[in-house]
C-alpha cells in the first residue's frame, strides 16, 4: 500500500508538468492561426488537419535534444487569444515563438533563450507614396494600420498614437487592396508568405526599412514544475549553440 500511495503522489506532482509518462513528459501545444510559416496548416489526413512549419520543427528539435520531452501539437488553427487563455487555464503547456507582453509574463514563464529574432515590417499598396521609417511617422500619416488579432504589435502601435485594426492576417492584406486600411504591420516572414500565397504580389509589397527587430521567445505555463522548465531551456540553449535554431529559421526564410 505504501508503494501504491507513493506512486500516486508522484503522478499527482508530475501532473503539473504536462502529461506524465514512464520516461518523461508530453507537453501540449496548439497551432496558431494566421501565423505562417510559423505554423503551416495542410490538407486533412485521417480526419484532422496536418501541420508543419517553423514551430513544429523547433518542437521536434527540442525532442531530439531532450528525449524525455515530447510535444502533443493540436493542428487545429487557433486564435492567439484563445491559445493564451488555454495556457492560463492549464489546458496547454507551452507557447512557441511569441514576443514579450505584460500578459504573457502574467500567465507564463519566459524561457531565457530566444528561438529567433522577428523583423517587424509594414505592408502597403505598391503605389503607396509614404514609407514611414518610425512609429511617429506612421502615426502622423493618419493611416489605419492592421495587425493580427491578439499580437503584441497592436499595443506597441497604440502607444505611439497609431490607429489600429486587429483582424485576421489574410483579411488585413485584402483590406489594404480594398483601401479599408493603409498598412499591415507584422512579422516579415509572415507578411511575405501571405502576400505570395494570396497572389497579391502585383498589388502589395513590403515598405522599405525594418520598423523593429525583437526576440521571439518560448513560453512555459506557470503550472509546470521549475525543473521541467529548466530542462526546456537547457534544450533550447543546446539548439542555439549548435546552430539548429538558426538553420530552422533560415529554412523558412529561404522559402519566402
Amino acid at each position: 500500500m505504501n508503494f501504491i500511495a507513493s506512486s500516486l503522489a508522484l503522478l499527482l506532482v508530475m501532473g503539473g508538468m504536462g502529461k506524465a509518462l514512464a520516461a518523461g513528459w508530453v507537453l501540449r501545444a496548439a497551432a496558431q492561426e494566421g501565423s505562417a510559416p510559423k505554423y503551416l496548416i495542410g490538407p486533412p489526413a485521417q480526419g484532422a488537419p496536418t501541420v508543419s512549419g517553423l514551430c513544429p520543427d523547433i518542437l521536434r528539435a527540442i525532442e531530439g535534444a531532450d528525449p524525455d520531452i515530447r510535444f502533443e501539437l493540436d493542428p487545429t488553427p487557433t486564435p492567439l487569444r484563445r491559445i493564451e487563455k488555454s495556457l492560463q487555464d492549464g489546458r496547454l503547456d507551452v507557447l512557441c515563438a511569441l514576443l514579450e507582453t505584460p500578459r504573457r509574463h502574467q500567465i507564463a514563464q519566459r524561457l531565457a533563450t530566444p528561438v529567433y529574432s522577428v523583423r517587424e515590417r509594414l505592408v502597403a499598396l505598391r503605389d503607396e507614396a509614404l514609407s514611414p521609417k518610425s512609429f511617429d511617422e506612421l502615426a502622423r500619416s493618419g493611416g489605419l494600420v492592421a495587425t493580427q488579432a491578439g499580437a503584441s504589435y497592436a499595443d506597441k502601435l497604440r502607444q505611439h498614437g497609431v490607429a489600429v485594426d486587429e483582424t485576421d492576417t489574410v483579411a488585413a492584406l485584402r483590406n489594404i487592396v480594398r483601401h479599408r486600411v493603409r498598412y499591415y504591420y507584422g512579422n516579415e516572414l509572415t507578411c511575405v508568405h501571405y502576400i505570395k500565397s494570396g497572389q497579391l504580389r502585383a498589388e502589395l509589397s513590403l515598405v522599405p526599412g525594418v520598423m523593429g527587430e525583437t526576440p521571439s521567445h518560448f513560453w512555459a505555463g506557470k503550472h509546470l514544475e521549475p525543473a521541467l522548465v529548466q530542462r526546456l531551456d537547457a534544450a533550447l540553449l543546446r539548439l542555439k549553440r549548435n546552430g539548429t535554431l538558426e538553420r530552422i529559421y533560415h529554412r523558412y526564410a529561404q522559402m519566402n
